[in-house]
């Protein structure tokens, strides 16, 4: 056999090998807690901003929000990995590391351009633009999502798109409002995505 066409047919049988985990280790009841957090997140915003001067609440909705992270990413982490067990699917594979590498940019980028929005209006005195905070979660989140269903189910598409239109409905009308937005993102998206997941896909 020929090493070129050796390389491709066990390229294709690595391919075939991990388009299982594409499709059958997504839970629906990961988005739905994803969900839930993010409306007690919101919730939990609105209600620290009415108690709080602004100065003091910023910092307490940052710990908010790194706790609602924390939540779903530890639901995801977690039950994805239960139903990679019962499929004897390893921890570590192909697709979660271009899955990992395609998150990465942009979460770094919206928690970079949240810092500088923070710094500048706590230290430097310049205006308060918590909700184009708001905005730019949405709008990195949602071409993650979109980027990540490259390797995921076509429900992570959906959610990307949705997530971006949001984005860009609050920016123009709706940054006065940024914890109805992110409770209407955040937590209705993911809590209708994790409806369908489960429906469709089970899990």
């Amino acid at each position: 056999m020929e090493p070129q066409r050796a390389e491709r047919e066990l390229k294709m049988i690595r391919q075939l090998m991990e388009r299982p985990v594409r499709y059958s280790t997504q839970s629906g009841y990961a988005g739905i807690i994803a969900g839930v957090a993010a409306l007690a997140g919101a919730t939990l915003d609105s209600y620290f901003s009415s108690i709080y001067t602004p100065a003091t609440a910023v910092w307490v909705n940052m710990l908010v929000w790194v706790g609602v992270l924390f939540v779903a990413l530890g639901g995801v982490l977690a039950l994805t990995r239960l139903r990679e067990r019962k499929k004897n699917m390893p921890f570590w594979s192909n697709v979660k590391k271009r899955i990992a590498m395609t998150i990465g940019p942009p979460f770094l980028a919206a928690a970079g351009l949240t810092a500088v929005i923070v710094y500048r209006w706590y230290f430097k005195d310049g205006p308060n633009q918590w909700g184009l905070i708001s905005v730019s979660w949405m709008l990195f989140y949602g071409i993650t999502c979109w980027q990540v269903g490259e390797f995921s189910i076509v429900e992570m598409r959906f959610l990307g798109v949705a997530f971006i239109v949001m984005g860009l409905l609050t920016a123009v009308y709706w940054q006065a409002n940024p914890y109805d937005t992110l409770r209407w993102s955040f937590g209705g998206f993911h809590i209708i995505y994790g409806l369908v997941v489960r429906i469709r896909h089970g899990g």
